[in-house]
């Protein structure tokens, strides 16, 4: 697991051939999860599938520990292709000459406190779906139903049991989501963004860390084997 930098973005490295893309640190508001994510890669990295993580998407606003970067930007409505943000045009140029099978994104919703759930950018099956529930379950998190964000025009979703499907046929294209586009320039074939409960306590962030992840790992693996 080396740590690497493209231009001022570091990153880590693992295995000659990644095909694991892995983010934290998209929103400055929600570096927990982030911080838990690094440990979980360093303790487990020798078990792990070639992989590449980028801790911070967004250096400034880690730093700042805010939403917005220094750009005054939500960098994940930045993902576009004539964006002038600088920390989102950094991160498109280091990934654009990869191929992965599977990203995850890890993020933290502040208004939760024991309510977990994910964005899909496909459809589970039956199977996976309980997999999945089952696999939260061992934790003291509560599998979150309602409604995301009421305030966020491109997303407003209902989620059930922890479970949305963002497909690309419901997102904007002009939204700017990285999920979309690692999609549409072929680089990445599936996202789950984890949305960990923001209010919760440490150790139950890191379980739902170590839980979720490797659990979307393994159901990856057993694709494409």
């Amino acid at each position: 697991m080396d740590k690497r930098a493209h231009t001022s973005l570091e990153y880590y490295l693992h295995g000659a051939s990644p095909r694991i893309l892995l983010f934290s640190g998209m929103h400055g508001d929600e570096y927990e999860a982030g911080a838990l994510l690094l440990a979980y890669l360093k303790k487990n990295n020798a078990v792990l599938p070639d992989f590449l993580y980028i801790p911070k998407i967004s250096p400034s606003a880690v730093a700042a520990k805010t939403r917005k970067n220094k750009y005054g930007h939500d960098i994940n409505r930045q993902f576009v292709e004539n964006t002038t943000d600088q920390e989102a045009r950094t991160v498109m140029s280091l990934l654009s000459p990869f191929h992965f099978t599977l990203c995850i994104d890890v993020h933290e919703d502040p208004d939760r406190t024991m309510g977990f759930y994910l964005y899909d950018s496909e459809h589970m099956s039956e199977s996976e779906l309980l997999a999945y529930r089952d696999a939260v379950h061992t934790t003291d998190a509560r599998l979150y139903t309602g409604v995301d964000d009421m305030d966020d025009e491109h997303l407003n979703l209902y989620v059930e049991k922890g479970y949305v499907s963002l497909g690309y046929d419901q997102s904007v294209e002009t939204a700017g989501f990285s999920s979309r586009w690692l999609y549409e320039k072929n680089i990445c074939k599936r996202t789950f963004t984890l949305e960990i409960p923001g209010k919760a306590p440490t150790k139950l962030k890191e379980s739902l860390v170590r839980v979720v992840v490797s659990l979307l790992l393994s159901l990856n693996k057993s694709k494409h084997v």
